[in-house]
């Protein structure tokens, strides 16, 4: 048997080699490809226009410089950077914006939509053109000066609105036999609800769907505003309209677009050839100035738990914020700090150690908060205190509350003949074993660290916040809260986006001339691969993460992963995908 698995291991290592080799092959010819493209484009032709085609998820900012497979690592950061390059580089004459079936969260693209909004105030202009498009790839095209859709009766455009759809497994899990005890402290808090029930409580439902309510009206207002047509125009086309896809005529009628046009014909049109078109990819930003003085702008973002391995290197952890407060700290030229928070919650005890270390930053240097797409749960635990507190004008916030969810497997394991017979020393040996079911004492005494953290976390928000816990009560039990309510609760101090954040921080740190520095430090997949020892483990989980992203898998192992080592959790009701 020994021998078995030995020679199953061997194999094992030679596919992952196999795989290491052959990824590493294609890096290095998109390398190649890469340089000899940066090479052709040391001079950009007057009259071009930057080529922003951009489809797929779009996260707000990417720590590794490319990907797996050796393509840049698109992200809202990368793009705002190269459009602001852009209005300054006088060979840049406008842009073609060409979104298709993008996912970005909506402060990210918001962002995105105010970099354009800066390009086009320098004089430049961009046209938008739309094959097949959704709602983010609409909204964004919604910017440019003009809009033009493919002419084919298969094209046009897809607006549904704001909504999402959370599945329910309890019944599943009954008929199954397994159980999943969640214990809630604050009746809003509806993490684990599709678990332990079949639809959401009243409580957590009227809440989501009053957020959901407000980030429609934002987006309504955001088009009214882009393409100077009414409320009632636009709320016409995504309430009482009779066709499910726009086509081009009603496209034109409803005056959602400009022309009808190929987009060889628009081209031809703008004078651009193909050497004037040029890509995201093959735009490169120059090397940045640095000043005296620095503004440090830090993302931390994704769901909050323990670092200790590559496969959990998508947390936001105590381990990964250090690295970059370690080196911040001692550099006396950055003279303040920005956390841009970007992340739905996780670990109670993760989000309390991450606080307790911007505390011991803002006791050297001032700190500014700038929520983006989620700042919730722990996202929220994280911002409590600060010098200064933004929120975008699409941020969701709040879900001040914890949590905690045991599964129990007994009634599985009776079904299909699986018995257990546990061997314990101490009273509470075995109640994680999903074998066993927890007695009331000790439901009572999980409940009673479950309220514990739970007056922890509302002493933070009340110190950071100056309010009393009485107050703080009050807006938290888990309620989440537009950017709006968030300012009108006192849970943040303006409603602002990441530049404004910028320069409060400069504003607090009383520096007029200085340069912004961002972090964390961007890295490549080589890096990440050597500063493990060549360990091919690291390669597996990175060709696994690239698969599973695909597949939506990516999430749930993870959240799977973090709620088994720390069943503690101040974390959203689900992933609103705003």
């Amino acid at each position: 048997m020994k021998s078995k698995w030995f020679a199953f291991g061997c194999l094992a290592s030679v596919v992952i080699l196999v795989i290491m080799i052959f990824s590493t092959i294609i890096m290095i010819g998109s390398m190649g490809d890469s340089f000899a493209k940066s090479k052709q484009l040391k001079f950009i032709p007057p009259g071009s226009y930057l080529h922003l085609k951009l489809t797929g998820e779009i996260p707000e900012y990417n720590e590794f410089s490319e990907s797996f497979f050796g393509e840049d690592a698109i992200a809202a950061h990368s793009i705002i950077q190269k459009i602001t390059k852009a209005s300054y580089d006088k060979n840049i004459k406008g842009i073609i914006l060409e979104p298709q079936w993008i996912s970005c969260g909506f402060a990210s693209l918001n962002e995105i939509m105010k970099a354009l909004e800066l390009f086009k105030s320098s004089g430049k202009e961009v046209y938008a053109y739309l094959d097949m498009v959704g709602n983010s790839d609409y909204l964004l095209a919604s910017v440019a000066d003009s809009i033009y859709l493919n002419p084919s009766a298969s094209g046009g455009i897809f607006l549904t609105g704001v909504g999402g759809n959370v599945l329910f497994f309890k019944e599943l899990f009954d008929k199954l036999g397994i159980e999943m005890k969640v214990i809630h402290a604050g009746k809003y808090k509806g993490a684990g609800e599709n678990f332990s029930r079949s639809s959401f409580s009243k409580p957590v439902k009227d809440n989501i769907s009053k957020l959901f309510s407000f980030i429609y009206e934002k987006m309504i207002s955001k088009l009214v505003e882009n393409r100077n047509l009414t409320e009632d125009d636009i709320k016409f086309i995504y309430e009482k309209r009779k066709e499910i896809f726009i086509s081009q005529e009603k496209a034109l009628d409803y005056k959602l677009i400009d022309k009808l046009c190929f987009k060889e014909d628009l081209l031809k049109k703008l004078g651009i050839n193909k050497y004037k078109l040029i890509s995201l990819k093959s735009y490169k930003l120059s090397p940045r100035k640095t000043k005296k003085d620095r503004i440090a702008v830090i993302y931390t973002q994704g769901m909050i738990a323990p670092s200790n391995s590559f496969y959990t290197a998508q947390n936001l952890s105590a381990s990964k914020i250090d690295k970059a407060l370690d080196r911040i700290e001692k550099d006396n030229s950055i003279k303040a700090v920005v956390f841009r928070v970007n992340s739905p919650g996780g670990s109670a005890l993760e989000s309390e150690i991450i606080l307790n270390r911007i505390k011991q930053l803002n006791s050297v240097k001032p700190v500014i908060i700038s929520m983006s797409n989620v700042a919730a749960s722990g996202g929220y635990y994280i911002s409590a205190e600060s010098d200064h507190t933004f929120a975008d004008p699409f941020t969701v916030t709040g879900s001040i509350g914890v949590l905690a969810m045991i599964p129990n497997i007994n009634k599985l394991s009776d079904k299909i003949g699986i018995t257990s017979d546990p061997i314990t020393k101490g009273k509470y040996a075995d109640i994680f074993n999903p074998y066993v079911e927890p007695n009331q004492e000790e439901f009572n005494a999980l409940k009673e660290d479950i309220e514990a953290t739970y007056m922890e976390f509302k002493t933070r928000v009340s110190d950071g916040r100056n309010m009393t816990l009485d107050e703080v009560e009050k807006i938290a039990q888990g309620q989440i809260w537009s950017s709006e309510d968030a300012l009108d609760k006192n849970l943040i101090d303006e409603i602002g986006m990441l530049n404004d954040a910028v320069q409060k921080a400069a504003e607090i740190a009383e520096v007029s001339e200085y340069s912004v520095h961002f972090y964390p430090r961007k890295k490549s997949i080589f890096e990440e691969f050597l500063k493990e020892k060549l360990d091919l483990n690291v390669v597996s989980k990175l060709v696994e993460n690239e698969f599973s992203k695909d597949f939506g898998l990516d999430k749930s192992i993870l959240l799977y992963k973090n709620i088994k080592n720390n069943p503690i959790q101040a974390i959203m009701p689900l992933d609103l995908g705003l």
